[in-house]
């Protein structure tokens, strides 16, 4: 086993791993996470859970009182990954709208529609096929703007449609963060339009909305930063990045309900997610009949979230390795070592700015993602206008085909140049074109670096693009 972790598993310690929203865990987190396996708590019971399901309050009040949730009010549990967060998310919200379908099925009193924006995880999707959910007929996806945040013009048309001829919204999934771009969909907008369409309509359930912040929640920790004594030195490009990021981050507090991945930005082994509740009453609506649950004691149910979880066991590793990197890296450790990655994820914009035939995608969402397009120098001497010509393809062939041909260029060097300085991704889609007639679009693809490891340097950076600069001759 030890040959194996050493000589085969990925090595997500190497400075040049910069590949995906992966990190390596903190060591603090490592030893949690062991104790955790060690003890062997199981959270779904408090008789089975004993002092660990104190544990999982704390982080749950740590979480809430960070974000602006009342936590007296709110509530939390650790389960297996973002994915099943954000499932959590889906199913709040049909229970509370549709509550018919825990022994019915989906759509037995009342037709529905659930929304998400196009831009969200691909969970966002199997979740709802996991559901049992038509996904032609009963889920509509919201576009997105040249940013990649969710349309608010195009929501507001998809609910005032539901909601005229009384069809249930159960579920609004937004996203802040998204995978491959960083894009932060706005809460309180959302939050005030759904409001303001439910008072309109007279819908008396109002659509739950979630917040899928498995890879920006960890931005969380900078709200209260002191941005004008900038206390730890961040460069002023990367303060004003984060300054704009904190300032939608506070919009998370009007979330219904959100995701937190540790496992990502938190410097956690795997896995480790939290899905925060606003409302605690909102767990009411996903339990099940009592008789069910004859293994346990009837005055010992109401303690934990027993009847209302999807797992009839939830492992403990995750929660005593957040609490651990929590107790460790505290706000501060938190802030310095995200500062650190966003600090290079801007200088590697920079670097890629400067290259004419190099399109830097969505510069302005300023997180530690970094998307571009490598274009031919030779055919190419403005990217940006190339790219702006690509938006275009949706409406012309012959762009499509130049669009395929620009691709088929920056492929062949991405597979051909060897990982020298960093280890990027190539991906299918860094952005997508303009929309066409009844919202059809077409990807772009591109390679991406995502600054998560504390590893990394600039001279990481530099060996990358000056090894670029050298197979591109």
């Amino acid at each position: 086993m030890l040959a194996f972790a050493a000589a085969m598993s990925k090595d997500w310690e190497n400075p040049s791993s910069v590949e995906n929203v992966i990190t390596m865990p903190c060591d603090p987190s490592i030893y949690g996470a062991m104790m955790g396996t060690l003890a062997n708590p199981n959270l779904v019971y408090s008789e089975y859970a004993g002092l660990a399901e104190h544990l999982e309050k704390n982080v749950v009040r740590q979480i809430a009182n960070i974000v602006g949730y009342d936590p007296d009010q709110s509530t939390g549990l650790f389960t297996q990954g973002g994915t099943f967060c954000n499932l959590y998310g889906y199913l709040l919200g049909i229970r509370k709208s549709l509550p018919d379908a825990k022994v019915n099925g989906l759509g037995y009193s009342q037709d529905y529609r659930i929304l998400n924006s196009q831009a969200g995880h691909y969970s966002n999707m199997t979740n709802l096929s996991l559901l049992g959910v038509d996904l032609s007929g009963k889920t509509i996806r919201i576009k997105v703007t040249q940013s990649h945040d969710i349309d608010l013009h195009d929501l507001e048309l998809s609910l005032r449609a539901c909601f005229s001829v009384k069809t249930a919204v159960p579920c609004i999934m937004l996203t802040m963060g998204t995978t491959d771009t960083f894009a932060i969909d706005r809460v309180k907008p959302v939050h005030d339009l759904r409001d303001r369409l439910c008072e309109e309509y007279g819908v008396s359930v109002k659509p739950h909305i979630h917040v899928d912040a498995a890879v920006g929640w960890s931005m969380m920790f900078f709200i209260d930063y002191d941005f004008a004594r900038n206390p730890l030195a961040i460069n002023d490009s990367t303060l004003k990045g984060i300054e704009s990021v904190v300032e939608k981050m506070r919009e998370l507090k009007y979330a219904d309900s959100f995701t937190v991945d540790f496992q990502k930005w938190g410097y956690v082994p795997y896995t480790s997610s939290l899905v925060m509740i606003k409302n605690k009453q909102d767990m009411k609506a996903l339990e099940n009949d009592p008789s069910n649950f004859s293994y346990f004691e009837d005055d010992l149910q109401g303690s934990t979230h027993l009847q209302s979880t999807i797992e009839c066991s939830r492992g403990a590793s995750g929660l005593f390795g957040a609490y651990s990197a929590l107790k460790f890296m505290g706000l501060e450790g938190y802030q310095a070592v995200l500062a650190h990655c966003l600090q290079n994820a801007n200088y590697m914009r920079h670097r890629l700015l400067l290259d004419p035939s190099v399109k830097t995608v969505v510069p302005e969402n300023q997180g530690p993602s970094v998307n571009f397009r490598i274009y031919d120098r030779d055919l190419v001497t403005n990217a940006d206008e190339e790219y702006l010509l690509e938006k275009q393809s949706m409406h012309h062939p012959e762009i499509m085909a130049r669009m395929a041909k620009n691709t088929e260029y920056h492929r062949h060097i991405f597979k051909n140049r060897g990982k020298v300085g960093l280890y990027t991704n190539w991906i299918e889609s860094i952005a997508l074109t303009n929309y066409a007639q009844r919202g059809s679009c077409a990807y772009i693809p591109g390679e991406k670096a995502v600054f998560m490891n504390p590893a990394t340097r600039r001279e990481h950076i530099d060996t990358y693009l000056d090894n670029l600069m050298v197979v591109r001759r």
